[in-house]
C-alpha cells in the first residue's frame, strides 16, 4: 500500500489503523516473504492471456475433481521438498526463465507458503501464493474445470499488463492531445501543484471516482495516468468493470513527472 492509498482508505473508508511499508512491495518480495494474488487478477490474467505459471499443490485426486483450467499439479502437501525439486525441474525443461510469473495455489495455506518459500530459495522470485486458494476462486463464481491438469508448466502469452500504455507513447498524446481523447488524472490535488497537469486533462482523484464517473465519457479514448501506474491501473479496471469499453480505455505505465518531454505543466 502507498501513502497515498493509506491516506483513501483512512479518510475515505473510515479506517483508523492504517500503516504502509516504506520499501515497497518489490523489497518485501525479493526477501522471501509471502507474496499473495487475487482470483480476479488470475482471472485477468486468463482472459488477457498474460503469461504466468498456475501451480496446483492439492493431492492429484482432489486436483483433478475440481482445478483451475491451465494449472500444472505438483502435491505438496506429503513431501513439500520432492515437489518442488520436480516443479524446478519441469520450468528448467520447458526453458522457462527464473524471472517468470508463477501462482500457487492450494486448499493449506501453511503448504502454500512453504512452497513459495522453497521455490524462492531456489530463484524462482516472482512467485504468488493465490489468495484463498481453490476455495476463494469458487467462491467468486470463477470456471472450474475437471480430470486431467495440463502435462507439463507453459509460459506463453504476453508479459504486458492489459490496457497498459508506455511512457513514449503517452508523452505523444500528453503533447498533442487528439480530439477524441481524454486523459484523465487521478493523483491528488497536492500531486498537481506540485508537479503540474497535462494541459486539458480531466482531473479525478482516485478516491473521488466513484461519484465522478458520469463526467468520463463512453464515446472517446481514454487515458488514466497517475505518478506510476498503480492508481491508474486501479481505475482502469474500475472503469471497464462498470461498462467502458476496454478497446477504448488505456492506463500509463509509468512516471509522467519523470518524463524528459517536460509533458506536465505547472497549473
Amino acid at each position: 500500500m502507498s501513502p497515498h492509498f493509506t491516506r483513501v482508505v483512512k479518510e475515505v473508508y473510515g479506517y483508523e489503523d492504517v500503516r504502509y511499508m516504506v520499501a515497497g512491495h518489490k523489497t518485501w518480495q525479493a526477501t522471501i516473504n509471502p507474496y499473495y494474488t487475487e482470483p480476479e487478477f488470475l482471472r485477468m490474467a486468463q482472459q488477457h492471456g498474460l503469461a504466468h505459471v498456475l501451480v496446483d499443490l492439492r493431492p492429484a485426486a482432489r486436483a483433478a475433481a475440481g482445478h483451475i483450467a491451465g494449472a500444472v499439479n505438483f502435491p505438496a502437501e506429503t513431501d513439500l521438498v520432492a515437489a518442488a525439486k520436480a516443479l524446478d525441474a519441469a520450468l528448467e525443461e520447458a526453458g522457462i526463465k527464473k524471472n517468470a510469473r508463477i501462482i500457487y495455489y492450494g486448499d493449506d495455506d501453511r503448504v502454500t507458503r512453504a512452497f513459495h518459500d522453497t521455490m524462492h530459495a531456489n530463484s524462482w522470485n516472482n512467485g504468488y501464493i493465490l489468495n484463498g486458494g481453490m476455495a476463494a476462486w469458487r467462491a467468486k463464481g470463477y470456471p472450474v474445470d475437471h480430470g486431467p491438469l495440463a502435462a507439463k508448466p507453459v509460459y506463453e502469452g504476453t508479459t504486458v499488463l492489459p490496457g497498459a500504455m508506455s511512457m513514449s507513447e503517452f508523452e505523444k498524446i500528453a503533447l498533442h492531445t487528439p480530439p477524441d481523447t481524454v486523459i484523465i488524472d487521478t493523483r491528488s490535488p497536492a500531486e498537481w501543484k506540485k508537479t503540474g497537469v497535462v494541459p486539458g486533462a480531466l482531473l479525478i482523484p482516485i478516491d473521488t471516482l466513484a461519484r465522478r464517473l458520469d463526467e468520463v465519457p463512453r464515446d472517446k479514448n481514454i487515458v488514466v495516468h497517475c505518478a506510476a501506474g498503480n492508481r491508474a491501473l486501479q481505475v482502469w479496471r474500475m472503469l471497464i468493470d462498470r461498462g467502458w469499453d476496454p478497446a477504448k480505455v488505456r492506463w500509463v505505465d509509468g512516471k509522467p513527472h519523470k518524463s524528459k518531454k517536460h509533458i506536465l505543466k505547472k497549473m
